[in-house]
């Protein structure tokens, strides 16, 4: 038998006004009422129709993802996993999950996703960076805001980020454990919020083990204000092969970079890791599938994605709770692309 709230509120001895306040979880009702008519629910197994959960909430049921179009095309391996964590987060609480790209350089407002500017959605999760021009959109909308692998800093926003400076000090000493000192990093756009504290993270172990002085030496980096590619990769292995005469080894910003950083020291006749060793950050599927496999950090990447999800629908039904900014742990994954051939 299907149940109403017409049945749960007959069966309760209250209004159907009240079973929706209890569904809701708003407005005031004794402690005994609710409990009475929970029970009630409970007994009968109640659930309500989706639409009508949302009347009684004034929300729509669903949650906008937001992505530079840029992440999404160059970076999907990693981004994606993100995206499909959300979304086996939406489903515990019964809400969809709605996707909307947007360009790096915006405009408002000719830009904003369609469902912002129809207030169809009851929160936003953005992964990655983005224009300010959307942060200060969305926080002028007061809607609930949560970010994945970006911050703003001065702004109280629930944020979940991975320890990029752990993960790049994993790296450097995986490489001079092995006696490896001349040790390039290759990089993008610092307007990332990650990718500048991979480099710090690298410069600061470095300093750390004695080797700062070729942390601090501008010959072993090659950074260009661009959302990072297999070219950047690429470019920056070759310039690095010029500007270092004993160069033994690449630290690659995210997988991406590692593997068009890889393509070139092959096409030129070096070998990985025989003559020099890669590593990645991220650990995207593919960096396994590599020849050489690649060594890579690994991120939780659909951790991230449900943990995201978790805090916004936190800050949904808790609009005064304390933002949080929410620091994912990492690992090395040694794979063949840096470890020497004749370590013991």
């Amino acid at each position: 038998m299907s149940f109403t709230i017409k049945d749960i509120a007959k069966i309760s001895g209250v209004s159907t006004s009240t079973v929706s306040l209890v569904i809701s979880r708003k407005g005031y009702i004794s402690e005994s009422t609710r409990e009475k008519v929970q029970k009630v629910i409970d007994e009968y197994n109640y659930r309500p129709l989706r639409f009508a959960r949302q009347l009684a909430a004034n929300r729509t049921g669903n949650i906008g993802f937001i992505i530079s179009d840029v992440h999404l095309s160059r970076s999907e391996a990693f981004y994606s996993r993100i995206l499909l964590g959300a979304e086996l987060e939406a489903r515990n609480y019964d809400t969809y999950l709605l996707l909307s790209t947007v360009p790096v350089h915006m405009s408002a407002p000719d830009d904003i996703p369609r469902f912002l500017k129809g207030r169809d959605v009851d929160g936003v999760i953005i992964a990655g960076s983005v224009s300010p021009i959307l942060i200060d959109h969305i926080l002028k909308l007061g809607m609930p805001l949560a970010l994945v692998d970006y911050r703003v800093p001065g702004l109280e926003i629930d944020s979940i980020i991975m320890d990029n400076r752990y993960g790049l000090s994993l790296i450097v000493e995986h490489l001079v454990h092995q006696n490896v000192t001349h040790i390039g990093f290759v990089g993008g756009s610092f307007y990332h919020p990650s990718i500048k504290e991979r480099f710090e993270g690298y410069q600061t172990a470095m300093e750390r083990l004695g080797l700062g002085d070729i942390s601090r030496n501008k010959n072993y980096h090659y950074l260009v204000e661009e959302e990072t590619t297999t070219n950047i990769g690429s470019l920056g292995a070759e310039q690095l092969l010029k500007t270092v005469n004993n160069l033994q080894a690449i630290i690659c910003v995210n997988d991406t970079t590692a593997i068009g950083c890889m393509n070139k020291l092959q096409s030129i006749g070096k070998k990985v890791p025989d003559d020099i060793l890669v590593t990645g950050f991220d650990d995207v599927n593919y960096a396994a599938l590599t020849n050489p496999s690649l060594s890579s950090v690994h991120v939780p990447k659909i951790e991230m994605g449900m943990g995201a999800m978790k805090l916004l629908m936190d800050k949904i039904e808790n609009p005064d709770k304390i933002s949080q900014t929410q620091l994912i742990p990492v690992k090395l994954v040694e794979r063949m692309s840096s470890v020497r051939p004749n370590r013991k």
